[in-house]
């Protein structure tokens, strides 16, 4: 039998040695990828790609319809103002970035994880991570995460491994329904009281940085950073994947 920790180096040079040989292919259209591709996208589906760019709210982070000016508050939040300072996300939901999100997240595809780690190296979200003293990943209650088998938000926070991880700063304490097909006050509503800060000393006086796969109404963001303020915290932002577009 071949030990464990050789076996494992036969693997990886398998591998290594398929990479050489073998073109890489896009994930989304099957064309080959250039070798100085940071990720396994070609260029044709990265130019279809809505990179979230000025205008956009300086405080949610909605992207106006109008191209022109500079980032100012959006109407909502100048009258509902949320518990959170700011919320950048790498891209609109929309095309390869909404097809890498729900492969990912709810059919398991692992392969797409690596770009939707590389996405969050755009300047807007990486300048997030390195104003922040935690990063805080919304958390998944436990039946779902059973049900999922992994937190899609924690696996997106690897994207910064230099950056320190709260895995367990913030719980999840009731089983809410999907967002899906909710409105926004339905989504408020579901997930009101569903988080809690089980030590608080973890976030006191600390500027945490919340982290997930998209932003849709940002009820839950809202609901996270709220509990996370009482808590203690002394500022929370918030940094997803993808953003759903409102105009």
């Amino acid at each position: 039998m071949i030990p464990r920790s050789r076996a494992s180096w036969f693997k990886q040079s398998a591998f290594r040695v398929l990479d050489f040989f073998l073109p890489r292919l896009c994930l989304f259209c099957g064309g080959v990828v250039v070798e100085e591709a940071a990720a396994a996208v070609c260029a044709d589906c990265e130019g279809k790609i809505e990179w979230v760019e000025s205008p956009v709210c300086s405080c949610c982070g909605l992207v106006f319809a109008s191209r022109e000016g500079q980032d100012r508050l959006c109407g909502p939040c100048q009258t509902d103002p949320p518990p959170f300072a700011r919320a950048r996300a790498a891209a609109v939901y929309d095309g390869p970035v909404a097809d890498a999100v729900k492969r990912f997240k709810f059919e398991r595809q692992m392969a797409y994880l690596p770009v939707l780690q590389h996405w969050l190296q755009r300047p807007r979200c990486r300048e997030l991570v390195a104003d922040s003293d935690l990063m805080v990943p919304v958390p998944l209650h436990r039946r779902r995460l059973q049900h999922r088998g992994f937190n899609q938000a924690l696996l997106l926070a690897g994207a910064f491994p230099d950056a320190a991880v709260g895995r367990e700063t913030l719980a999840r304490v009731r089983h809410t329904t999907p967002q899906i097909g909710l409105n926004p006050k339905e989504r408020r509503d579901n997930v009101h009281h569903a988080f809690a800060v089980p030590r608080p000393a973890e976030v006191e006086n600390k500027k945490i940085l919340l982290v997930d796969d998209l932003y849709t109404t940002g009820a839950t963001v809202r609901e996270c950073a709220r509990v996370l303020r009482r808590a203690g915290a002394k500022r929370v932002e918030v940094l997803t994947v993808a953003r759903v577009k409102h105009e």
